[in-house]
C-alpha cells in the first residue's frame, strides 16, 4: 500500500491487563484503481453500552486468548464483520502498520488504551455483520482527506452542550475516539 512506509511498523502489541484494559480497532483499507476506503462501521445500540450507536472501525477488547493486539484486531474484524486477516490465505502481512494508541476523552466512556492496526482488505470483501454491529460501509479515503473535519458532533449532557470536531460520511458524522485515529491516518498521506 502507497504510505506502508509512513506507517509505524506493528510493535509493543503486547496485552498487558495489569497496566490498563486494552483494544485493537482495525483501520481497513479496500483498495481501488481510483479512490481507495475505509470500512466505517455503526455499533449496535445496545443498553449499558457505552458506546451504543457509535460510528467505529471494527475491533474490541483484548481477550486472554489472544497472542497479541493484532490477534486482537484480526479477531474482532472476523467477528464484526466476517473479513478474516488471519485465515490460511492470508497472513499478518495484511497488517501493514500502526497508528499511536490512544485513550478515549469523551464523558461516560470507560478507561481503555486502543491501538488503531491498519490493514488492506482482500480483494472484494464480503460484509457479514455479526449482532454488535447495526450497518457498515465505505468511505472515500480522498474524501475524507480533501473535505476534513468539516462536521461537527453535538452531545447534551447535564444541560450543558458539548461539541466534537467530525468527518462526514454518509451514516453520519465520525467523531471522537475514531475521528481522532482518522486524524492521524489522514496526516501520514499529506
Amino acid at each position: 500500500y502507497r504510505i506502508s512506509g509512513r506507517l509505524l511498523a506493528p510493535s509493543k502489541l503486547r496485552i498487558e491487563p495489569e497496566r490498563i484494559p486494552q483494544a485493537a480497532v482495525t483501520l481497513l483499507i479496500r483498495e481501488s484503481p481510483t479512490d481507495d476506503e475505509v470500512l466505517i462501521i455503526r455499533r449496535a445500540e445496545r443498553a449499558g453500552d457505552p458506546w451504543s450507536g457509535h460510528l467505529a472501525l471494527p475491533g474490541g477488547r483484548a481477550e486472554a486468548g489472544d497472542d497479541d493486539l493484532l490477534a486482537t484486531a484480526a479477531r474482532e474484524t472476523f467477528e464484526e464483520v466476517g473479513v478474516d486477516l488471519l485465515g490460511p490465505s492470508v497472513t499478518r502481512e495484511k497488517f501493514i502498520g500502526q497508528l499511536p494508541a490512544l485513550v478515549p476523552v469523551s464523558p461516560g466512556v470507560p478507561r481503555i488504551e486502543i491501538t488503531p492496526l491498519v490493514a488492506v482488505a482482500p480483494p472484494e470483501p464480503q460484509i457479514r455483520l455479526n449482532p454488535e454491529v447495526g450497518e457498515a460501509w465505505w468511505v472515500s479515503i480522498n474524501e475524507l482527506h480533501h473535505n476534513g473535519r468539516s462536521s461537527e458532533y453535538r452531545l447534551c449532557q447535564s444541560g450543558q452542550v458539548l461539541k466534537w470536531p467530525a468527518y462526514n460520511s454518509p451514516g453520519g458524522p465520525i467523531w471522537g475516539i475514531t475521528e481522532r485515529i482518522l486524524t492521524n491516518f489522514i496526516a501520514l498521506l499529506g
